[in-house]
């Protein structure tokens, strides 16, 4: 049973590979319609999916500190990078939990890594201990997705409790940004502009 004085966090990981507006926009909606007290952002130090194309940590968790700098409700995690080895959520979310043992948890995440959700390692326990909110992407049908994991984890006797960030999609992606990197073009108004100054000093994501 949750108790409606403890103080209400969001954890937002992700690699982060770069942190763009994107990702801010999330933290934000996350942070004002749910009436969070902070947002804790987690780069993943190793994610278990991804491979070759990861900046190293001290670049991405860099860039990460500049974005969030100048917003008070804003922190940023290296709980990842101090455990090292492949970052699974479970781990992530039982070391915060030693940390804040008495927050109500809130888990910011797009509506692709949600759909993944019954198939991560101990995703189970994330799902019983955490309310999910979950940002649209791509016009993809959240509703009828959550419909799907709901019944996944009802036969694990778990209730899902989900809801649905209410904000403009973008198609920003770190993906994008680093191809517009590889081709030259502007990041003008797709990240920050200190963390747009921090990749052209540090000539980051050019594959020449």
């Amino acid at each position: 049973m949750s108790n409606p004085s403890a103080k209400k966090v969001g954890i937002f990981g992700g690699a982060f590979n770069p942190v763009h507006m994107g990702h801010l926009l999330m933290a934000e909606t996350a942070l004002e319609q749910f009436q969070l007290d902070q947002v804790i952002w987690v780069p993943t130090y190793q994610p278990p999916h991804k491979a070759g194309e990861l900046l190293a940590f001290n670049h991405r968790w860099e860039m990460l500190q500049r974005a969030i700098a100048d917003h008070p409700a804003f922190i940023a995690s290296e709980i990842d990078q101090k455990r090292g080895g492949i970052s699974y959520a479970i781990a992530t979310f039982t070391d915060l939990q030693q940390i804040y043992p008495t927050v109500c948890w809130h888990w910011v995440i797009g509506v692709d890594a949600f759909q993944s959700l019954p198939h991560w390692r101990n995703g189970v326990e994330i799902a019983s201990q955490c309310t999910l909110l979950i940002a649209p992407r791509n016009q993809k049908p959240v509703q009828n997705i959550a419909l799907e994991v709901a019944t996944v984890l009802a036969k694990q006797s778990v209730q899902l409790q989900w809801y649905l960030l209410e904000m403009p999609q973008t198609e920003i992606s770190s993906s994008l940004i680093r191809q517009y990197c590889q081709e030259g073009r502007s990041l003008r108004y797709l990240l920050p502009e200190s963390v747009r100054a921090y990749i052209a000093t540090h000539k980051l994501y050019r594959t020449e």
